[in-house]
């Protein structure tokens, strides 16, 4: 996968997080979290699962956007 597709499925899990968000569902930083599991997981399960370093990416992006989410705006 290239990079600006991994960047875009990033942003498109934030948005999809955001809309779980604000239907009660579950926190974006919730899902974000349960993706950087899921990243340690590969990571130790051994070198096989490199190519699933992409949880990484998504979790670091849906938690990006919660954290701007919980930012007071002005």
């Amino acid at each position: 996968m290239d990079e600006d597709a991994v960047f875009a499925f990033g942003s498109a899990l934030a948005a999809i997080a955001g809309l779980l968000e604000e239907k009660g569902v579950c926190t974006a930083t919730e899902i974000s979290q349960s993706l950087g599991h899921a990243a340690m997981v590969h990571l130790k399960a051994g070198e096989q699962y490199k190519p699933r370093d992409y949880l990484r990416a998504w979790a670091v992006s849906v938690k990006a956007a919660a954290d701007g989410m919980n930012t007071p705006q002005h």
